[in-house]
């Protein structure tokens, strides 16, 4: 095992899939490092466990952008994933594909063979769906999907009041268009998390021609000529080690740590690399550019009683209760992530298809107390633009591997952004006035109600906006001289390497975007495979 058929880098959503996908040839060997630990923690696995690993910080990269010119000079926290699943072993379970149209961009753009009709098989192949049947659905895929069993009184009011608004109910939020409101769908098994780690990964651990090494963190690749042979790892002891491969080297680090990776291996833009000392192995200035992450605004109210986190939180013998419930029956709060019911709506006239999705969550948080629960009943719901024109970028801040990268998410940079964004306010404030919903509200307390222009409105944006944990397109994908890999994933002018994650899409997808991520996986085995 010293030296696999396959060295893949970063065990997080994309990695484990690969892992386990390419090792089911019995006559190739597959090597998967992850920095972080591995999921043991009982809290990975309960759906509403993702709040506490949040507010931790316990498997996180901790990274975070740069003061956001257009955010007040705030600077945003950034969590990502540092544990075997990566980000899918900690974030709030969404399981959205998106727009079918999100994938006919892609390949609109340079990306030939990523349309919708394209990816669909694999979108079907990874997907275990409890629903009512769909044309589009999977049905026997490693990862469980579910609607939660029963809504809070809450989410079925935002539900209700969708519908009193003129917003169509619909069956299913995962096939065909995506306009319409409908409880959310979450990759959740038997009331645990269906991670990659879990589903694809755990019952593949038992080949022999499987390797997984954990706290093991690379620092950079190892390129002979031009092509890539392996990379350079430091162990969680410190020692320093070359890992070769005899095939193909696999990145699959994310949005934020395969361009790192990339640029301290000497592929980026060339001069930049040369300023921090750093040999130049190819000059591809795209590496970290066309950075894309959904920006998110929140309303929060506080309500009569309805079942809400913060009312259960606040009693012992809620808590005990929900505990008891979540054990015995794996049913509940605890049995549910970040959102019960989601909304995706068109805000600006003429939209072709949805512009902004919302999303309910039955709990509210102290305005600037991080992840602290007021005591008394609250809710919120956040809403984002699904595609935003703003475009980030991300560059080493030094040739050490251990100094985080400069991150600039340059949010609401676009004109078209805000103007995108007080519209959706306009539809987030008249919702939270809308009966069944209005019913259960005390009192609006984000914003205030007084805040009602629109000046007014962007400033409260400006002020409380933060990212919803989506970052993607650093190491875009194209038919173009320009773009860092092609459509089978290969990463230009470097032969023997891919990069399989968020990093590669062209375009952020119109919703939550892991599954776009598993896609891009499952896809990227089949391109392997192809040439073993």
């Amino acid at each position: 095992m010293d030296t696999p058929d396959y060295l893949i880098i970063g065990g997080g959503t994309a990695g484990c899939i690969l892992a386990a996908r390419l090792s089911e040839d019995p006559a190739r060997r597959v090597t998967l490092l992850e920095a972080g630990p591995e999921d043991r923690d009982v809290w990975i696995h309960i759906p509403a466990g993702y709040a506490r690993l949040f507010a931790s910080g316990k498997y996180d990269w901790a990274f975070a952008t740069e003061p956001e010119p257009e955010l007040n000079n705030r600077s945003i926290a950034w969590p990502r994933g540092r544990v075997l699943g990566g980000s899918g072993s900690i974030n709030g379970l969404v399981f959205l594909r998106g727009s079918p149209h999100d994938y006919d961009r892609w390949a609109q753009a340079g990306a030939r063979g990523w349309s919708h009709d394209d990816v669909l098989p694999a979108f079907r192949r990874i997907e275990r769906w409890t629903g009512a049947p769909g044309g589009t659905r999977g049905t026997d895929g490693p990862i469980s999907v579910s609607e939660p069993r029963g809504l809070s009184p809450g989410a079925a009011a935002f539900i209700a009041a969708c519908e009193a608004m003129g917003f169509p109910r619909h069956r299913d939020i995962n096939d065909g268009a995506i306009e319409g409101v409908a409880p959310i769908q979450m990759n959740v098994r038997n009331g645990r998390r269906s991670s990659t780690a879990q589903a694809y990964l755990r019952p593949a651990r038992g080949r022999p021609n499987l390797r997984v090494m954990t706290g093991v963190t690379a620092q950079r690749l190892l390129i002979e000529g031009a092509r890539a042979v392996g990379c350079v790892v430091r162990r969680a002891d410190g020692s320093i080690a070359e890992m070769r491969a005899r095939r193909e080297v696999v990145v699959c680090a994310g949005a934020i740590a395969t361009p790192k990776l990339l640029m301290l291996s000497g592929i980026g833009d060339g001069a930049a690399l040369q300023a921090l000392g750093i040999p130049v192995a190819l000059h591809r200035p795209c590496v970290g550019q066309n950075l894309q992450d959904h920006f998110i605004s929140r309303f929060g109210f506080r309500t009569r009683p309805a079942g809400t986190l913060n009312e259960i939180t606040a009693s012992r013998l809620r808590t005990a209760g929900m505990a008891a419930r979540y054990a015995l029956r794996r049913t509940g709060p605890m049995a549910v992530g970040a959102t019960e019911a989601t909304l995706f709506a068109r805000v600006t006239p003429g939209a072709e298809e949805a512009e902004v999705q919302f999303q309910f969550i039955n709990f509210s948080l102290t305005p600037g107390g991080g992840y602290v629960l007021p005591k008394h009943p609250g809710f919120m719901f956040n809403f984002g633009q699904c595609r935003p024109d703003s475009r980030g970028e991300l560059r080493l801040r030094s040739a050490d591997p251990d100094d985080k990268p400069v991150i600039r998410a340059n949010y609401l940079s676009a004109p078209g952004d805000q103007h995108v964004m007080l519209a959706a306010a306009r539809v987030a404030r008249t919702l939270g006035r809308t009966a069944p919903f209005r019913d259960l509200v005390l009192e609006e307390l984000a914003p205030l109600p007084e805040v009602a222009s629109d000046e007014a409105m962007l400033d409260y944006i400006r002020g409380s906006g933060t990212t919803v944990y989506h970052p993607c397109g650093t190491c875009r994908m194209g038919s173009d001289a320009g773009a860092v890999v092609d459509p089978e994933l290969r990463v230009r002018g470097v032969d023997g390497l891919r990069i399989a994650d968020a990093s590669v899409m062209p375009l952020v997808p119109s919703s939550n975007i892991q599954p776009a991520v598993m896609m891009v996986a499952e896809r990227a085995a089949d391109f392997v495979r192809v040439l073993a």
